[in-house]
């Protein structure tokens, strides 16, 4: 697998482990990141290859109040689930995924594989299909900011 690819991907985890981390104890995300860069990222093996521009481009719109992921979320959902029902790593897996979608210029069919390979490392199979089926259905609406010529 080229370098690249692989610190995009060791990137979107870390994103998601961010998130997961901000959902979970809301505190202002410059400090989550401070830490996780200065203390996990030098002392975890599997962090070494991370593209930290990609990274740090993903997480600077955790706080972009553009984006309504409760909304978007919530239009989407099927089987009478609610925003609140959603596991947190499976909000944040899908918030992340929204924030690439909206922002980055990738692929949406590669999003979609590498949001439910990264789903697969932190959830079970259900969790898989619904992120599956949500990143399909979402990536069919959303607004691709990245492709729009300003």
């Amino acid at each position: 697998m080229p370098i690249e690819k692989v610190s995009k991907h060791t990137s979107r985890i870390a994103a998601v482990q961010i998130m997961y981390q901000k959902d979970i104890i809301n505190i202002e995300i410059g400090k989550i990141l401070h830490n996780f860069i200065n203390h996990y990222m030098l002392e975890a093996e599997e962090h070494k290859d991370i593209n930290l521009r990609f990274f740090k481009r993903l997480v600077n719109h955790f706080t972009d109040t553009s984006v309504d992921f409760e909304d978007i979320i919530s239009k989407n959902l099927l089987n009478e689930k609610t925003f609140y029902s959603i596991s947190i790593i499976n909000k944040s897996i899908l918030k992340v995924a929204i924030i690439e979608m909206i922002f980055e210029k990738t692929d949406i069919p590669v999003i979609i594989t590498e949001y439910v390979e990264i789903t697969k490392l932190f959830s079970d199979r259900a969790s898989v299909k619904f992120v599956n089926a949500m990143l399909d259905k979402i990536s069919k609406q959303i607004e691709r900011k990245c492709l729009v010529n300003v």
